[in-house]
């Protein structure tokens, strides 16, 4: 299974950009999966994030997150890989690494001031293909990445996530809680 996965790494900020509606569609089926604790939507209160079992569900989450995505793309994300499989998008990985100059709330301040770190970000893997080796190959991917870049690869996420246990695996280390986030480094 592994072996027929292809991925596919965009740099051109055109190219991310272009990848928006592909995204925002495999976001909600992720959101779906984690029963809506990712992507977290944290500006939203729990009454106001889109319900799964509403017929409007799609319509809901693209004009709650849309904007937030197409955001991302333009103005924080300086790579993307993306995991392939019969022409099917089944997982997803950002990198954030040029940071200077870049407002992104939910990393600490005086790492936006430092040319030695970099930010994995929009990780996510479709349900069914999770627990097959696709995560941690694009995870790696985004290790390496880094590392050729000279950045050490970072993670900002929320506490409450599955997502935790599989940084630690890969040997994340928790460097500080605040606010509703927890950052790991490797």
């Amino acid at each position: 299974m592994i072996n027929d996965i292809i991925i596919r790494k965009y740099t051109k900020k055109e190219d991310i950009i272009g990848l928006y509606n592909d995204l925002l569609r495999f976001m909600s089926e992720i959101y779906i999966s984690t029963n809506g604790k990712y992507p977290a939507m944290e500006w939203l209160s729990p009454e106001e994030k889109p319900k799964p079992e509403k017929s409007n569900f799609y319509q809901d989450f693209f004009e709650k997150y849309g904007w937030f995505l197409k955001w991302r793309l333009m103005h924080e994300l300086d790579e993307i890989f993306l995991a392939i499989s019969s022409d099917e998008l089944i997982g997803v990985v950002g990198l954030n690494y040029n940071l200077r100059g870049k407002e992104i709330p939910w990393i600490p301040k005086e790492f936006m001031m430092r040319d030695d770190v970099g930010f994995i970000e929009l990780f996510a893997v479709r349900p069914e293909y999770r627990g097959k080796g696709i995560g941690t190959l694009l995870f790696k991917e985004a290790i390496k990445r880094l590392n050729e870049l000279n950045k050490r690869p970072c993670v900002v996420t929320f506490p409450n996530l599955e997502a935790v246990k599989f940084y630690e695996k890969m040997g994340g280390r928790l460097i500080e809680k605040y606010d509703i986030f927890v950052m790991y480094c490797f």
